[in-house]
């Protein structure tokens, strides 16, 4: 539970006692080869979901086979949490990395949360973070031009990358397709692909594999006027430029 752990400790600050709570969850390992889905739509849930190792994608599919991205799972996030209202899942849940998922019943997570306020605290807004993210792919699709919705959507990732460990402050871990990223933002890869390409030519991005340099960060900022608050992770960025300046020195 280390990545959830971590996550959560960018929104409440966490002691001892609550890490404490986390591993005497009753867990059960979890592993998801790439491209199988962990959730069906349609089926209801009995447990709940923490991301330890790999990266996942939510989606919805239209009946003629169109796919819809809602967003992107990383280590440290928890899914699927209507399993605390018993309800039938509206979506699913398909890794895109070989995963490893840690698997609660939804009670315990509930006891534990009891236990600790500052657990709760996190974990809410973790929720909020969430819903936040989304609201952005509303605008992200709906108003922003291909090159922006591209460069929004590595702008964000890259930044939700750094808190678990997946990046660093130049470039972070995409294992992301250019057909899974045109499924997020409403684009075919063959959009994607000449987004990306014309972006490298600028000298704005370096693409090695799976790996992302952001080259010009600033100049990226302002191609889609990317503003990072609405992620909640003022306290956590200025944790990480303390550590970087700490490397440097």
């Amino acid at each position: 539970m280390m990545p959830l752990y971590r996550r959560l400790s960018y929104y409440s600050e966490l002691d001892d006692g609550d890490f404490v709570q986390l591993k005497s969850l009753r867990l059960q390992r979890q592993s998801a080869k790439r491209g199988e889905d962990i959730i069906v739509a349609g089926e209801p849930p009995s447990r709940a979901f923490v991301v330890e190792e790999g990266w996942a994608i939510r989606y919805q599919m239209l009946d003629d086979g169109r796919r819809q991205i809602l967003n992107v799972l990383m280590p440290g996030d928890m899914f699927d949490l209507q399993v605390f209202v018993a309800a039938e899942a509206d979506h699913s849940v398909m890794a895109v990395t070989d995963m490893q998922l840690s698997t609660a019943a939804p009670a315990e997570i509930l006891a534990a949360l009891h236990k600790s306020h500052s657990l709760s605290l996190a974990l809410w807004w973790a929720a909020v973070q969430e819903e936040a993210i989304l609201r952005q792919q509303i605008v992200r699709n709906g108003r922003r031009t291909a090159r922006e919705r591209v460069v929004h959507f590595l702008l964000e990732l890259h930044r939700r990358a750094r808190i678990v460990e997946e990046g660093n402050q130049n470039g972070f871990h995409l294992p992301l397709t250019q057909t899974v990223i045109g499924d997020a933002l409403g684009l075919s890869h063959i959009h994607v692909n000449r987004v990306l390409r014309r972006l490298t030519q600028d000298g704005y991005i370096k693409k090695d594999r799976a790996w992302i340099e952001l080259i010009q960060p600033e100049k990226l900022i302002s191609i889609c006027d990317f503003d990072p608050s609405y992620l909640n992770l003022g306290a956590a960025m200025k944790r990480m430029r303390f550590a970087d300046l700490q490397e440097d020195a």
